[in-house]
């Protein structure tokens, strides 16, 4: 039987078409399980199935605490960062004396960022230079709905307002500094708090807030020295009360009995003049800490460190104060 070579060519286009369709159905399939995988990844990981685009919004949106200084350690399934125990990981920082104004240390002092609880140390000087110490302060349900702190103020308990500068400034209480600020009117007291950080000569910072908790509160590294050396010449009280290591506030008719404790790493420092800690998920954490050091008052400012980085950052910027300024 003779077959023609038309014959043979026919029969092997026919064979190349069918191998051509079975990959392209393989590859189909492959990809059609590849897409159900990331969609049920995508469900497991953010509680719902998401556009891609939106994930990608909200990756980037996301602040991440992070430092110069990071290295990267690679894994499997993702990258780690490792921050060295020597590495300052704020993003801003200031080491300097409040008495002289010289800057010893810096990085990034001129970068404006969120300060959060600091800010109540301007929230403290703007109240007790318009409230009178005796002035009967009530806290309302409003008030107790702010972010939950460790001060346990309760609505319908009226404190006199020199009471309420220790759940204030020892364990930064949101509650207290919410009820100071809307004893009169709330509006008025932040355009006097930013009215004050002109005075103080801290000419970038912004207060939106009372506590720190709106992350528009925001300030530079240099802003708070300038804080700092106000405080440690013109209220050297707010200072004091600062580094109160605990404060009882006895019952009466108007409230329960209440205990405040400082929540400042220094606080036990024979050193520690006074300072104020602040942690949002916006600002990182916050820190102002005043040392007495060879006799002279030396801030430590660090700005946006790793959650629970800043007792640390501040330790290496005190060795690296006293490396720098030691006599040979």
């Amino acid at each position: 039987m003779y077959l023609s070579p038309r014959f043979f060519i026919f029969v092997i286009t026919i064979g190349i078409l069918t191998g051509i369709g079975i990959v392209a159905g393989l590859n189909l399939v492959a990809r059609e399980a590849k897409q159900n995988e990331h969609a049920i990844a995508t469900e497991n990981d953010l509680g719902g199935s998401i556009p891609a685009s939106e994930q990608k919004k909200m990756v980037t949106d996301e602040p991440y605490i992070t430092a110069p200084s990071v290295i990267q350690t690679n894994t499997p399934e993702k990258i780690i960062p490792v921050v060295k125990k020597d590495t300052i990981t704020a993003t801003a920082y200031l080491v300097g004396n409040l008495m002289t104004g010289k800057v010893y240390l810096s990085s990034r002092s001129t970068q404006v960022s969120p300060v959060a609880s600091m800010s109540k140390l301007i929230t403290a000087i703007v109240a007790t230079n318009t409230i009178s110490p005796t002035t009967t302060i009530e806290i309302t349900p409003l008030e107790t709905n702010v972010a939950s702190d460790t001060s346990n103020l309760m609505a319908g308990e009226k404190f006199q307002f020199k009471d309420l500068l220790y759940p204030l400034l020892l364990n930064s209480s949101n509650v207290a500094a919410e009820a100071i600020a809307s004893s009169t009117s709330r509006g008025h007291f932040l355009e006097m708090m930013s009215n004050s950080a002109w005075e103080v000569n801290m000419p970038t910072a912004y207060f939106a807030d009372p506590s720190g908790l709106d992350p528009h509160n925001q300030a530079s590294a240099k802003d708070i020295f300038a804080l700092g050396q106000y405080l440690y010449v013109y209220r050297p009280d707010i200072l004091q009360l600062t580094r109160t290591l605990h404060a009882e506030v006895s019952t009466t008719t108007d409230h329960g009995a209440h205990s405040f404790d400082s929540i400042h790493p220094y606080i036990k420092d024979e050193r520690f003049i006074g300072g104020k800690t602040g942690r949002t998920k916006q600002a990182g954490e916050t820190m102002l800490t005043i040392l007495r050091i060879d006799n002279e008052p030396i801030a430590f400012i660090v700005l946006h460190s790793n959650f629970g980085a800043r007792a640390s950052d501040t330790d290496i910027l005190i060795k690296k104060f006293e490396a720098l300024t030691q006599t040979p």
